[in-house]
């Protein structure tokens, strides 16, 4: 069902010149100004205000061009494609329902939103590390595996810096572990929402933090169906002293951001002195597991607030 466009202008061209002139002159005011550099002055305001007035008005007119919504949506959807910024890129556009668009401003917010994300979904693509095994890197390989554990990790000041000097919100993390024969390969995820200090920042306290959950039984975190309770039963020895150090091994993973950033992917070489690791050691890898790419995909569903751990079974 086609509903009326409430913009609607049958005499829409003669609107579209005469705002289209005295949009020029605004125009012309303004970068008179501008060239005058007399950008603090009460003239320069309001010629700014009026060129603002005067665009939106001539923007208007491209409304009153279309009877109905569902000729207004196809026209631009079909003008302004969305995520320019992907082209060239693999990327996925949603398929638009025209008839489901009742109103002007429903087709505009719904072109913003899929622009927004078509262009998001093509930064990420082109700032992402490609998947695969990095040579000589046995751990991270087997998504099914009963030894690997994923789950959010909200570390307080007071984790991080249990001697009295905490401050900040803390270090919000998604963390992935692999235990393999030679201990356990434990990947920090930065979050780009975390309102405290990057894992990049924080590695040495956040490597020495999950060190004292182990040395006190409380690592790793218990799992809670059968299955977990049994893979947990298998794969975790009870040990009767602290672990060794040296069975701990980090890596840090940064995603891509949406505004800009390209993902990375590290091996942390840490050095273990005087109950706590330091001076931190980064070597990148090309490639990125599948395992770690994806792990902040398939915990996006748990999206567990701060402070609460939950871990991810395969």
């Amino acid at each position: 069902m086609a509903h009326p466009n409430p913009y609607y202008e049958p005499n829409w061209k003669t609107f579209h010149r005469r705002r289209h002139a005295k949009l020029e002159r605004a125009r012309s005011d303004l970068r008179r100004l501008s060239e005058a550099r007399d950008y603090g002055s009460e003239d320069y305001a309001a010629a700014k205000a009026e060129h603002r007035r005067r665009h939106e008005a001539f923007m208007l007119t491209y409304k009153m061009q279309h009877p109905t919504v569902q000729e207004y949506a196809a026209w631009v959807f079909w003008e302004f494609p969305v995520g320019m910024e992907a082209y060239g890129e693999a990327v996925p556009v949603p398929e638009v329902d025209f008839a489901a668009f009742r109103s002007i401003e429903e087709v505009d917010a719904a072109w913003a939103r899929i622009d927004r994300a078509v262009t998001e979904a093509a930064c990420e693509k082109q700032a992402s590390l490609p998947i695969g095994q990095p040579k000589g890197l046995r751990v991270f390989s087997a998504p099914a595996s009963l030894k690997l554990l994923r789950y959010w990790k909200h570390f307080e000041p007071s984790d991080l810096y249990p001697g009295g000097f905490a401050r900040g919100p803390g270090v919000r993390t998604l963390i992935t572990a692999d235990q393999q024969e030679d201990g356990w390969h434990v990947c920090f995820m930065h979050d780009w929402n975390s309102p405290g200090m990057g894992v990049t920042n924080a590695i040495e306290r956040l490597a020495t933090a999950l060190y004292r959950e182990a040395a006190a039984g409380r690592w790793p975190p218990a799992k809670r169906r059968w299955s977990a309770w049994l893979a947990h039963r298998l794969v975790r020895p009870k040990p009767a002293v602290a672990p060794y150090p040296g069975r701990f091994h980090f890596y840090q993973h940064i995603p891509p951001k949406p505004e800009g950033g390209r993902e990375t992917f590290d091996r942390v070489l840490l050095r273990f002195w005087q109950g706590e690791y330091r001076d931190p050691e980064w070597f990148g890898y090309k490639i990125i597991p599948e395992v770690i790419q994806s792990a902040r995909l398939d915990c996006a569903v748990e999206n567990s607030p701060l402070g609460r751990q939950v871990a991810l079974l395969p």
